[in-house]
C-alpha cells in the first residue's frame, strides 16, 4: 500500500521536483551575478548597468516576438499526434525568423547608442555601454528559441537550464576573472549568453526526435508561428516592460543612484518570481497537450496542481521578504537599505502575480491569446502612465508603485477572463481539489 502511494506520488510530482531542483540552482547563479554587481560597482555604475541591461532585454523581446513560446506550443501540439517532421520544420522556421529579427535589432541598437546616451539619458559616458549591450541581443534570443524548442519536446529541465540559470552561472565565472566595471559586466553577460546558447544547441540536437515521415509524403502545411507568437508575446512584453521600463524611465527622469536602488529591490522580489515562473514554464506544454486532447478534467487537475506547487515554493520567500526587507537588502551592501520601501511596494504586486501563477499560460495555451493581448495592453498602459506620473517625484518608490499596480491589474484581468472563458481559475481548481478529500473524509 505504501509502495503504491509512493509510486503514485513519484509519477505525479517526480518530474516537477526534478525541474524545481534544477530551478533552485538559479538562486546562487542569478543572485550571485546581482550580488557581484552590487558589491563590486559604485551605486551609479550599478544603475548604469541595469539601464543598459534592461533596455537590451526589452529590445531582445522584439527580436523574438513570442516565437519561442509559440514554438513550445506548436511542438507540443504536433508531437502529441506523433508528427516529428512537422515539429522539426516548425523549429527550423522559428530559428530563421528569430535570427533575422535579432540581427536587424542589433544593428538598430548599435546605431541608437549615441542618441540614447546623449539625448535621452543625458549621460555621454553611457555610449560605449549601449554599444556593448547591443551584443546581447542575438545570443539572448537564440538561446530562448532553443529553450522554447526544448520545452516543446517536454525536456522542461533542460529548457529551464537554458532559460534561467546557465548564463548567469557562466557570468559569475567570467566576471570573477575580470576587473569589474559596468562595461566589463555587460561584456561578460554577452560572452555568458553566447556560451549558454551553444550548450543549449547541443542539448537540443541530442534530444530531437527522428523524422517519421514516409518517402514521397507531402511536407506538412506551415503553421503561422509569427501570428501565434505575436499574441503570446503580449504577455512577455508586459513582463519585459516591467523589468526594463522602470530603470530606463528612472534613468531619464531621475538619477542613476535611484535606478540602482530600484534595480536591487526588484531583483530581491524576483526570487519569488523565479520559483513561480519555473512552474508556469513547466506546465505550459502540458496545458497545450491536454487542450488538444480535449481533456477538460485533466486540464483543471493540472492547473490546480500547478498553482498549489507554486504557492508551496513561494511562501517562504514571501515571508522572508515581508519580515526582513532592510536586512535582505543590506546583503547587497549598506547603500541599498533605502530601497526597503520600494521593496515592500513591489511585494504587493508580486503577491498578486503569485496567486495567479499559470493563469496567463493557461489562457495562452488554450487558444485565448487575443484576450491576453487586451489584458496586457491595459497592463502596459498602467505601467507607462504610472512611471510618467510617479518616477520623477518619488524616484525608486514611484517606479515600484507603477510596477506593483501593473502586476495587480494583470492578475485581476487574467482571473476574470479565465473564469469567463474556461469556467475556472487555477486557484479555484486548487481549492476544489482540497475540498473534495475533505468531503470524502466527512462522509
Amino acid at each position: 500500500m505504501r509502495a503504491d502511494r509512493l509510486g503514485r506520488l513519484r509519477r505525479q510530482y517526480g518530474g516537477s521536483l526534478v525541474t524545481t531542483g534544477t530551478r533552485l540552482i538559479d538562486v546562487p547563479c542569478r543572485y550571485g551575478m546581482h550580488l557581484m554587481i552590487a558589491l563590486r560597482l559604485p551605486l551609479a555604475q550599478v544603475g548604469a548597468f541595469y539601464i543598459v541591461f534592461g533596455t537590451m532585454l526589452l529590445l531582445s523581446g522584439l527580436g523574438r516576438l513570442g516565437i519561442d513560446r509559440a514554438l513550445t506550443r506548436e511542438m507540443a501540439r504536433v508531437l502529441a499526434g506523433g508528427d516529428a517532421a512537422s515539429a522539426r520544420a516548425s523549429m527550423i522556421r522559428a530559428f530563421a525568423v528569430v535570427l533575422a529579427l535579432s540581427l536587424g535589432l542589433t544593428a538598430i541598437a548599435a546605431a541608437a547608442a549615441w542618441p540614447l546616451a546623449m539625448w535621452v539619458m543625458h549621460k555621454p559616458d553611457m555610449v560605449p555601454l549601449f554599444l556593448i549591450g547591443a551584443l546581447l541581443i542575438v545570443p539572448q534570443n537564440m538561446g530562448n528559441a532553443i529553450a522554447g524548442a526544448l520545452a516543446g519536446l517536454h525536456r522542461v529541465t533542460q529548457s529551464q537550464i537554458v532559460y534561467t540559470w546557465l548564463w548567469p552561472g557562466l557570468f559569475c565565472v567570467t566576471a570573477f576573472l575580470l576587473p569589474l566595471s559596468a562595461a566589463h559586466a555587460l561584456a561578460a553577460v554577452a560572452v555568458a549568453m553566447t556560451l549558454a546558447t551553444l550548450i543549449g544547441g547541443i542539448m537540443l540536437v541530442r534530444d530531437l526526435p527522428r523524422r517519421n515521415g514516409v518517402a514521397g509524403q507531402a511536407e506538412p502545411a506551415p503553421t503561422p508561428l509569427l501570428a501565434t507568437g505575436l499574441s503570446l508575446f503580449s504577455l512577455e512584453l508586459v513582463q519585459l516592460a516591467i523589468s526594463a521600463a522602470p530603470p530606463f524611465v528612472l534613468g531619464a527622469l531621475s538619477s542613476a543612484e535611484q535606478v540602482g536602488l530600484y534595480a536591487i529591490a526588484w531583483r530581491v522580489v524576483l526570487v519569488i518570481y523565479m520559483f513561480v515562473s519555473g512552474v508556469a514554464s513547466m506546465v505550459s506544454p502540458r496545458f497545450a497537450r491536454l487542450y488538444v486532447l480535449e481533456d477538460r478534467a485533466g486540464l483543471v487537475r493540472e492547473a490546480g496542481r500547478a498553482i498549489g506547487f507554486a504557492l508551496t515554493l513561494a511562501i517562504v520567500p514571501i515571508l522572508l521578504v515581508t519580515l526582513e526587507p532592510a536586512r535582505i537588502l543590506m546583503l547587497f551592501g549598506s547603500q541599498f537599505e533605502p530601497a526597503a520601501p520600494a521593496l515592500r511596494i513591489l511585494l504587493v504586486g508580486q503577491l498578486a502575480a503569485t496567486l495567479t501563477t499559470t493563469t496567463p499560460e493557461l489562457l495562452g495555451m488554450t487558444g485565448y491569446a487575443r484576450s491576453l493581448l487586451r489584458i496586457n495592453a491595459l497592463a502596459l498602459f498602467t505601467l507607462i502612465a504610472g512611471l510618467v506620473c510617479f518616477a520623477r517625484p518619488l524616484g525608486a518608490n514611484g517606479a515600484a508603485l507603477a510596477t506593483a499596480a501593473t502586476m495587480v491589474v494583470n492578475a485581476i484581468g487574467v482571473t476574470l477572463v479565465c473564469r469567463r472563458e474556461l469556467g475556472f481559475v487555477p486557484l479555484g481548481a486548487l481549492y476544489g481539489a482540497w475540498r473534495r478529500p475533505s468531503r470524502v473524509a466527512h462522509q
